[in-house]
């Protein structure tokens, strides 16, 4: 898969965030309201950390790469991080900066956001860096997971790092404006895996279903993968019919995080030569019980618990196929 001096090291670069999360509300507050809640979380957030988190608890080398502040929360988010099992030896610490915070507030039926920037707008900067970017192709795969501010200098990292022998992987999340980029849809076509939900994936093709939205992805030399939450997952490799995979069952919670979850299911196995369907699998392992408890790192499961889950839908397809 990977001429790179550690083909078996995950690099994830991307934003940090601090997660406040008040879930399971009756309502949302108005303008001028309280509401009190003790439904509150604080997590590890941003895709980068939580794909990273997600992988390493799974037994994957991992490192994660973005830029710190010097807050409390950020101190306290390196500790956590690292007993994950996640370096950060590539990340830089900003003594003039904090880290991105995120307030996710939900009922039942919806839910908003309110996101403090920080330090995350340090982040592009930092990995492009010429030591960095150095650094992180010595490594057999890097998942970016962010929105850039330049497509080109993006494309011409993406470049070299495949040309050093590593893997590349991308799961830009929601930004309107990437639907209408033709350098967008180029970067796709050069990843060897990009990551969307079925939203962003309809809105940015223009296309009105998952596997409309696949196939207008879908390259003869990349993998796409569509994360369709509760309803599962599809993918497409070297532009190959698609491959469905079902959700497991489990008691959601709280689903913040849960993609970037699933990405790190699905880059674990992945990078272990498994199959497309193996990946999707594996990700919707580390998806569907990250939405256990609020916040996308609080629930992720051991590598005891994912064996355990993988072979029991494993033994569930055997059976599906004895009945049939």
């Amino acid at each position: 898969m990977t001429g790179a001096a550690n083909p078996d090291r995950l690099v994830c670069a991307g934003e940090f965030f601090t997660d406040l999360i008040f879930s399971d509300l009756e309502a949302l507050p108005s303008l001028g309201q309280e509401v009190k809640t003790d439904d509150f979380a604080i997590s590890i957030g941003g895709g980068a950390a939580i794909t990273a988190t997600a992988a390493a608890r799974l037994g994957r080398p991992t490192e994660l790469v973005t830029v710190w502040g010097s807050s409390v929360l950020d101190g306290e988010a390196r500790i956590r991080l690292e007993a994950s099992g996640v370096s950060c030896s590539l990340s830089q610490i900003r003594p003039d900066l904090t880290c991105g915070v995120t307030v996710a507030v939900s009922t039942r039926e919806d839910r908003y956001f309110l996101t403090y920037p920080g330090a995350s707008r340090a982040v592009e900067q930092h990995l492009l860096e010429e030591r960095i970017l150095n650094r992180m192709g010595r490594s057999g795969h890097i998942h970016f997971a962010l929105t850039p501010s330049s497509w080109s200098a993006v494309r011409s990292a993406v470049r070299r790092l495949r040309g050093g022998g590593s893997t590349v992987s991308w799961d830009l999340g929601w930004d309107p404006a990437a639907g209408h980029s033709l350098a967008f849809r180029d970067l796709c076509r050069e990843l060897d895996v990009v990551f969307l939900n079925e939203m962003e994936a309809c809105k940015y093709a223009g296309a009105g279903s998952a596997r409309e939205a696949l196939a207008y992805f879908s390259h003869a030399d990349n993998t796409v993968v569509i994360k369709q939450g509760a309803a599962g997952a599809l993918a497409s490799r070297n532009a190959s019919p698609p491959i469905c995979t079902e959700a497991i069952n489990v008691n959601a919670v709280e689903s913040t995080g849960a993609g970037d979850a699933f990405n790190g299911g699905f880059l674990h196995a992945w990078m272990a030569r498994k199959s497309v369907e193996e990946a999707l699998l594996a990700g919707n392992v580390c998806g569907g019980l990250s939405t256990r408890l609020p916040g996308g790192v609080n629930a992720l499961p051991s590598r005891s618990e994912f064996d355990q889950q993988i072979q029991g839908l494993e033994r569930q397809r055997v059976a599906g196929t004895e009945d049939e």
